[in-house]
């Protein structure tokens, strides 16, 4: 009976995902030469990844290519059940997701197995927020050695541990979005993961010195996370802000929305990342930035390779940072 409990479990952790429709999916991006080796990228203290999908059904060519990618790194590799359960309505839309109690039941299950060292989001997408509205923290341990990464729609979980004090909160890519980075940005990956020095060059809006810790996420989901009363702390931080999918006008309002709510009160910096998915010329993206940074009292920078592209870095919430000389330097720990 142990026998096959044992196999069971071992097969549901090996799920992989199959003949699901081609999917307009944002965090994943196309291969371009040779597979990236993530050996080392994940500290030795990472042994064991828990994948989840809080939101929407994973693009599933670059799913199974990003836990091949790191169990051929040498990590272990837990693909929890409802991670790969297609949603009904994938047919018309791929951003469907199947119904909360199913992912909320895998995030507990795997925040609760001690085993696991890291939870990696296999996509945002939508629909983070409801998994977060219903997940019972009270029987949750804090477990601040917990990493858990990923960014776009997970920007909510995210900011609901950093608010809450539970775990160990990483912006950065998606277990989608790993067969794709760019080579040029593993090495600060895993610079970053180990604590070590990494150093960014930014292009100034209003430049000035500053330090502080890190948050980071999507605009629109900031929004999200103001109105929703998450309580994130942004003060004595910089802020690193990116935008999917949504044109000048939009990113404008989301902007302001956040200056009207005191998101922006007390920050260190605010520092812009990639501006994706949109149909307007370079110079009204500027210049919407340009605005931005007149409305603020603080230092704006642009430039910070975070987004939805494929130089997308990992920022570690829990490390302090400053910016001199145009420059964001995250310290040796």
């Amino acid at each position: 009976m142990k026998t096959i409990l044992l196999a069971s479990m071992c097969a549901l952790f090996a799920l992989t995902l199959s003949g699901a429709p081609k999917q307009d999916d944002p965090e994943a991006f196309a291969v371009k030469g040779k597979s990236i080796d993530y050996t080392g990228v994940y500290p030795a203290h990472i042994k064991t990844i828990a994948v989840i999908t809080p939101a929407s059904y994973p693009e599933p060519k670059n799913f199974n290519a990003g836990v091949a990618l790191l169990r051929a790194a040498g990590v272990n590799v837990k693909v929890y059940p409802s991670a790969t359960l297609k949603p009904a309505g994938l047919a018309k839309s791929s951003y469907a997701s199947i119904p909360v109690e199913l992912r909320v039941k895998d995030f507990e299950a795997a925040w609760c197995d001690m085993e696991n060292d890291l939870i990696l989001c296999a996509r945002g997408g939508i629909g983070t927020q409801d998994l977060v509205a219903n997940i019972n923290w009270e029987k949750l341990p804090r477990r601040p050695e917990l990493y858990v990464l990923g960014y776009s729609d997970v920007t909510m979980l995210l900011s609901a541990l950093s608010a809450k004090g539970y775990g160990h909160p990483l912006a950065g890519p998606t277990l989608s979005s790993h067969p794709g980075l760019a080579p040029s940005v593993v090495p600060d990956m895993k610079k970053m993961l180990a604590g070590e020095e990494v150093k960014i060059k930014l292009k100034p809006v209003k430049s000035g010195d500053c330090s502080g810790k890190v948050v980071a996420g999507l605009i629109s989901r900031f929004v999200r996370v103001v109105k929703a009363g998450y309580g994130l702390e942004t003060a004595g931080k910089i802020i690193v802000i990116e935008s999917v999918g949504a044109k000048v006008p939009a990113i404008r309002s989301q902007l302001d929305e956040l200056l009207v709510a005191g998101f922006f009160k007390g920050a260190s910096a605010v520092v812009f990342g990639h501006i994706t998915r949109h149909s307007d010329k370079p110079k009204n993206v500027d210049a919407v930035i340009s605005e931005f940074a007149q409305k603020v009292d603080i230092p704006v920078y642009r430039g910070f390779p975070f987004g939805h592209t494929a130089r997308n870095l990992v920022i570690d919430f829990a490390r302090p940072a400053e910016i001199k000389g145009n420059t964001i330097i995250f310290p040796a720990l």
